[in-house]
Order: C-alpha cells, then structure tokens, then sequence
C-alpha cells in the first residue's frame, strides 16, 4: 500500500485536502442535482431545488449572525457574501457603486464551472435563490439584483442594494 493510501486509510488527510475533495464533490453534487431533476421532473425539479437552495441560504444567514457577530447593514450582508465564496472557493470581488449599492463579480466560480461540465448552467434554481437568502437575510432593507446573468463566456455580476423605507 502506498504511503499516500496508507495514510488516506487512517484517516490522515491534510486540511487542506479534506476541503478540497469537499468543495469539488459539492459542486458536483449542485451541477448533478440541477441535471437530473430537470431531466425527471422538468420545472417542476427546478423549482424544487431552488426551494432547498433558499431555505439553506435563510438559515446559513442565521447562523452567520450567529456565529460570526454580523449585523445588518449592506457592509454586513456583502461580508456574509465573501464568506461564503471563501468557504465555496470562488473568487470575488465587491465594487462599491454607491454608498447603497454593491456590485459583485466572480473572476472564478466552482458552481458555473461544474455547471459548464454538465452543459447547463443551473444558477438560477441554486446559486441565486442561495445567496439572495444569505445577502437579504443579513442585511435589513437589502435586496439581491442579477446584474448581468452567467452565459456561456462569463460568470455571473450580482449586486446588494440597501433600499430605503419611505417614513410616513
């Protein structure tokens, strides 16, 4: 037995590998999930894998207030955002627009790679209903926008924008 297997065996696995295998099987599993319940179930599939994708990001966005000591602000909800694509392995970079508008683009995305390899890309019924949850549910009064959807040359641009209540 090799000593790499050996180790793999016991359950000596680097850190850095564990997270590695773990992120790469998730997007896997996103794109996979998308093609087979579209295949069976058509929109019907769709609709119900956005339904899960929100339902994690809702309460992901509990648990990093929680966890992480967020508040609610914009800065807040574009943090939990970075988080997230730390955790995810995406590279993102967040462009202030305006003090109440925040746009974000991914010079890399695990999820619109894995969604490429399988020939759809499936952003809308799991990357989006996901980080609309975590982006609205941390930050009070902030909505998600599509700025530009993903197409077959580019990654998706998405903005967090504060909108203010009208006072009575």
């Amino acid at each position: 037995m090799g000593v790499m297997k050996a180790a793999a065996v016991r359950g000596l696995i680097p850190p850095g590998n564990k997270v590695s295998e773990l992120r790469a099987n998730l997007t896997r599993l996103m794109a996979q999930m998308g093609s087979v319940l579209e295949e069976r179930f058509g929109q019907e599939g769709l609709d119900a894998i956005a339904e899960i994708f929100r339902r994690l990001g809702e309460q992901d966005a509990k648990n990093m207030k929680e966890r992480l000591g967020l508040g609610d602000s914009l800065s807040d909800a574009v943090d939990a955002w970075k988080v997230v694509g730390h955790v995810m392995g995406a590279k993102m970079e967040a462009h202030e627009v305006s003090p109440d508008h925040v746009e974000t683009v991914h010079p890399f995305c695990p999820q619109y790679e894995a969604f490429k390899d399988v020939g759809k890309l499936y952003c809308e019924s799991v990357c989006l209903p996901y980080v609309r949850a975590i982006g609205e549910g941390i930050g009070e009064g902030v909505k998600m926008e599509v700025v530009r959807p993903a197409d077959a040359d580019s990654t998706c641009i998405k903005a967090l924008v504060f909108t203010r209540k009208e006072t009575d």
